[in-house]
Formats: C-alpha cells, sequence, structure tokens
C-alpha cells in the first residue's frame, strides 16, 4: 500500500491519524471538532480512510498503460480488507476494522464508498451514475461520521448524506482546475458532453475557461438542489448538523466570486470559513 502503512496490528495510534486528518483533510478536521467528543477519534479514522480511497483515482501516470486498473486494484484491497476482516498488518486498515467490530459504523456505508470511486474510474456515463457516486462518496463519508456520532435514523442519514453531497459539489467548484490536472474526471459523460468535453478528451488535452464555468455552473445547480431536499425535513438533531458541517463550507464555494476558470489553487481557507461553520452550529441549520 503506501510508505505512511507501517505493519502494526493493533491499529494506527490517535495522534497518528489526527496528524494524517488535518494534512489530508484540513476542512473535515476543523468540522469534526465540533462532532461529539467519542465520536471525535472515530472521524480521524474516517479521513484518512477516505484519502486513501481517493488516492486510487488520481494516477495518471499509469493510466495509458492500465487505464483505471491500478486505481481499481487499490480500491479492491481495502474492499477486500472490510470484507475478510483482514487488515494485512496494516496500521490504518486495523483502526478500520475496530470501528466496525464496535459497531461505531456500518461496513455496508464504507463499502458504499470504495463503490462509487470505483464507478468513477470506470466512468458515470450519465447524470445518475453521477448522483449516485457523489451521494454515496461524499455523502457517504458524512453518513459514517453521523453514524459514529449515534445518528441511525435512515430519515436523517438520508439529509446528512444530501449535505454530504452538497460539500462535494462545493469542493469540486473550488478545485475543479486541479482535479481535471490531476487525472481525476469525477463528472458525467453527460455532462462533459454539454460543456463540449469528452473524458478521453480531458486526459490529452485542457478545459477552457468557459468549459469549466460551463461545468461549475452544473455543478452548482446540483448543489442547490440538495440542500434544498436536505432542508425539507426542518432541523437536524445537533449531532447529525455537526456532521454535516462540511456543508456550510460547500456552500462557500458554490458561491464565491471569487473562483478564477483556469486557477489550479484555491483561496486558503479563513476566518469567514471558520466563522461561517460556527455560526451554522450556533443557529442550528445549514
Amino acid at each position: 500500500m503506501t510508505g505512511g502503512m507501517d505493519a502494526c496490528p493493533s491499529g494506527a495510534s490517535p495522534l497518528s491519524l489526527m496528524h494524517t486528518a488535518r494534512q489530508v483533510d484540513p476542512d473535515r478536521f476543523f468540522c469534526a471538532l465540533f462532532l461529539p467528543p467519542p465520536a471525535r477519534s472515530v472521524a480521524m479514522v474516517l479521513m484518512a480512510f477516505n484519502h486513501e480511497c481517493t488516492r486510487a483515482l488520481s494516477m495518471p501516470a499509469s493510466w495509458s498503460v492500465a487505464g483505471p486498473m491500478a486505481g481499481l486494484i487499490r480500491l479492491q484491497w481495502w474492499r477486500d480488507v472490510l470484507e475478510s476482516g483482514n487488515a494485512q498488518r496494516v496500521e490504518l486498515a486495523a483502526s478500520v476494522l475496530d470501528l466496525l467490530a464496535r459497531g461505531v459504523v456500518r461496513r455496508g456505508t464504507l463499502l458504499a464508498m470504495i463503490e462509487a470511486r470505483e464507478c468513477e474510474l470506470e466512468g458515470l456515463p450519465e447524470c445518475a451514475a453521477w448522483q449516485a457516486a457523489m451521494l454515496d462518496g461524499a455523502g457517504g463519508m458524512q453518513v459514517a461520521m453521523a453514524q459514529a456520532a449515534g445518528i441511525a435514523g435512515a430519515d436523517v442519514l438520508g439529509r446528512v448524506r444530501l449535505l454530504g453531497g452538497v460539500y462535494g459539489v462545493g469542493a469540486l467548484v473550488r478545485y475543479l482546475p486541479a482535479v481535471l490536472a490531476a487525472g481525476r474526471c469525477p463528472l458525467s459523460d453527460d455532462a462533459l458532453a454539454e460543456a463540449g468535453l469528452t473524458r478521453d478528451g480531458l486526459r490529452t488535452g485542457q478545459a477552457t475557461p468557459a468549459q469549466i464555468e460551463t461545468l461549475r455552473t452544473m455543478l452548482r445547480q446540483q448543489g442547490r438542489d440538495w440542500l434544498a431536499q436536505a432542508r425539507m425535513g426542518g432541523r437536524l438533531p445537533r449531532p447529525a448538523l455537526a456532521a454535516s458541517l462540511p456543508a456550510v463550507l460547500g456552500l462557500r464555494d458554490m458561491r464565491s466570486a471569487a473562483m478564477t476558470a483556469t486557477a489550479r489553487d484555491a483561496l486558503p481557507r479563513g476566518m469567514g470559513d471558520r466563522l461561517a461553520v460556527m455560526a451554522a452550529l450556533l443557529r442550528g441549520r445549514i
């Protein structure tokens, strides 16, 4: 697997997981600080797991030789871990399996996150497939955090899933040029066609600023639709709201007028982002 996954059957230490989570997923790391205390350490494991799954999507150097195979092999390794219960002496895998053994997170949620990445690697032919992958991937990540916070109701988890999708959409709006440059294509073929692009064309060329903005416009509309659906059920229980806080950052990214169609590096998060997250928690609504 990765160089940072040393053999250790007892699982990764809380401090090392916290450091990893803060480095690889600073948005969710900050939001996870508002989860109930028992769920915070679980969130660190989930962020590290999600990062390992996402890494399988960005392997442009091997694509010309093996296509999606390298990424699919990496994801299959994680699928085998979850299904067999064998951590293969990998620290993070042992930590993930410990969560499952304690019933903190549902196995199906994590498997759906893996499947979402597999679908992206294999191609998302239409909008429905893309929506499912986004809600199982980014949405599933927040669902897992809500489960860690003790949320079990299907209705509430469904709304958390939608808000996770809002964060995922916002992240794509924010980082789309960089994501495409890294070799990923987390968009459906019909969305690409509407922007005058193809999946294969993106790997050999570059989207124009106008094409990037067309894609961002479609993403913003989807995010608004999911937000409206998530709000239909009224206020979320506080632990579910805490698990959904990344959606606040996603909404800010969707609304930002500072995004350029060509910049590969978005502006870093600032105090305004942090205050917006805390304000949402105080008012009890996203």
